[in-house]
């Protein structure tokens, strides 16, 4: 089974750092498991890695889609397997880096998809929470429409978006030996990075970033990739019905919630090691445990 390193975390707890900092040491490439940094007009607001944060590292799955184009989970695995593939034959290891969770878990696991309709035994193999994260994932404005816990509407929806998996034992059956973390910490801690991140967001451009998009584009709002946290919130702003400081204070809000789903989430869907960002060496501590399994 081909090994793999897989970093992920809540929102803001230095997982971009940390993959870059592994790479260098281990010979790796990192592929980038973030539904909103394959986007190329959306680099503030998705925190994407600058050339200087890669830091001369491959990174992959990072500036591939216009904003006008749709990418679906589906798409993510056949690229990400693609890419897993050709860094082992290049003699690197595949570092995947992000936090969300439906793409990991699709690169993890053994998933197969369809074309078409979500066949009603996998739906049942799987929580609600599972697939309404996968509504999400298709469509903000239909995942709205119905209460997470109301299975059959979820389906109805996931089918509407032509959106299938079929699996045998598709949770239990791993595709790669894969080595997973989760980076988090106390809650007061990540909340204050968090609204940092978003304060220096704005300071760096975000409103103009969006503007300069709203202009280019009268149906923005509209597009996939612009459902996200850090964007879909401006919307309301440019139509006059909230402030700038509310806009901010509401993407603010919106990531620390995004944050307990991802707790969630990596708690009950993807196993993982959880590694406490507060804690002195835990970078030193997880590149000791990655050296010595690559040896095994």
């Amino acid at each position: 089974m081909k090994k793999i390193v897989v970093i992920a975390g809540v929102t803001g707890s230095g997982k971009t750092k940390l993959g870059v900092s592994l790479a260098k040491e281990l010979g790796g490439e990192i592929i980038s498991a973030d539904s909103v940094a394959i986007y190329r007009e959306l680099n503030i607001g998705s925190a994407k890695p600058s050339i200087e944060e890669q830091d001369g590292i491959p990174h992959h799955l990072i500036d591939i889609k216009d904003v006008t184009e749709k990418y679906d989970v589906m798409q993510f695995q056949r690229d990400s397997r693609e890419l897993i593939n050709e860094i082992i034959d290049r003699g690197n290891v595949p570092i995947i880096v992000g936090g969300t969770g439906l793409y990991l878990n699709a690169l993890l696991y053994d998933y197969q998809f369809k074309e078409h309709g979500t066949p009603k035994e996998y739906a049942e193999s799987i929580s609600n929470e599972e697939l309404y994260e996968m509504l999400k994932a298709q469509s903000l404005e239909e995942a709205e429409k119905v209460h997470p816990n109301n299975r059959k509407r979820v389906i109805r929806s996931l089918n509407r978006l032509d959106l299938g998996q079929t699996s045998e034992n598709a949770r239990d059956k791993l595709y790669y030996d894969a080595k997973v973390y989760f980076l988090q910490g106390d809650r007061e801690y990540l909340y204050n990075r968090m609204n940092k991140r978003v304060d220096l967001m704005f300071e760096a451009g975000l409103e103009n970033e969006v503007a300069s998009l709203y202009q280019k584009y009268s149906n923005l709002f509209s597009f996939q990739g612009l459902n996200s946290i850090g964007y879909r919130e401006f919307e309301a702003y440019f139509l006059g019905n909230q402030t700038q400081e509310e806009t901010k204070e509401l993407i603010k809000r919106n990531t620390r919630r995004f944050s307990k789903r991802q707790r969630t989430w990596f708690k009950h869907q993807t196993p993982s090691e959880w590694i406490n960002v507060e804690q002195d060496n835990y970078e030193a501590k997880i590149l000791s445990d990655i050296r010595a399994w690559l040896k095994e």
